[in-house]
């Protein structure tokens, strides 16, 4: 099943198959997860609220088959909206996720973002290899082309992330897609920064993750209907088994689109 379909499930239903295609492991990739419910939770907006934060937790892993939506708005006032939705899988919960949605309103601080890092060209970058059994199978529908990092269990010294990420033809996105929900799933399909450094292949999953998208009162967050993110991300401590790492996205006029935090869990 394609991504837009399932952003449709998401759209009109309470309930959404997850099919296989999309997973890491036996669960279903975060990005997916975290798209389709801000999908489900748009529709029950009014007025120009957009999303302007999100917080998910990673409750269990979501493996194929039904996913049930439950959202509801904790508080609509003048400015924002406060909603949460949860996803549950055989009665239980297995993902959390709250989202921040306000309307843009004229202000006199200004801050201007950060521009985009300077990593080369695109066509310089290079590609991560599908090993089956060991990178995860939904990255087959992802072009990933990075410049500074290594690849994932090659006991690197790096603990950061530099480079481009866009969907390919096996994801089956169309120029239709919003360009909001699209960025969210992407995201997350980069490996955790930390992965590099571990020498033998070893399970990590994303505990919490937390965006923030300081462009999302443009027209548009891109102007190309499949463009290329220039993505990078830096572990800020890993310790004790928990990874801290964040990131940034910008699009291809170098504006900064997405703020990224997670924790992960690494079982190594």
């Amino acid at each position: 099943m394609s991504f837009e379909t399932m952003l449709v499930q998401a759209e009109q239903s309470s309930v959404v198959m997850m099919e296989s295609g999309w997973g890491q492991g036996r669960a279903i990739f975060g990005g997916i997860l975290a798209a389709l419910a801000v999908a489900h939770m748009q529709t029950r907006l009014s007025g120009d609220a957009k999303l302007r934060a999100l917080t998910i937790s990673f409750v269990a892993p979501v493996e194929v088959g039904e996913v049930e939506f439950k959202a509801e708005v904790l508080r609509a006032g003048k400015s924002v909206t406060q909603m949460q939705c949860h996803l549950l899988q055989q009665g239980k919960v297995v993902v959390s996720a709250l989202a921040s949605f306000g309307v843009a309103r004229s202000s006199q601080v200004v801050v201007a973002s950060e521009a985009a890092p300077n990593i080369g060209e695109i066509k310089d970058g290079l590609s991560f290899p599908y090993i089956d059994g060991i990178i995860p199978e939904f990255t087959r529908k992802i072009d990933f082309l990075y410049t500074d990092c290594d690849l994932p269990f090659s006991a690197s010294s790096k603990s950061h992330i530099n480079g481009w990420m866009r969907w390919n033809d096996r994801a089956q996105v169309s120029a239709a897609c919003a360009p909001l929900l699209s960025l969210i799933a992407l995201i997350d399909a980069w490996p955790p920064a930390i992965l590099q450094m571990l020498d033998r292949p070893n399970p990590a999953s994303s505990l919490t993750w937390t965006l923030e998208f300081p462009s999302v009162d443009e027209a548009a967050l891109s102007q190309q209907a499949n463009p290329w993110w220039q993505y990078r991300a830096h572990t800020d401590a890993a310790h004790n088994g928990y990874g801290h790492i964040a990131a940034e996205v910008w699009n291809e006029r170098g504006q900064l689109v997405a703020i990224s935090r997670q924790t992960v869990t690494v079982f190594a």
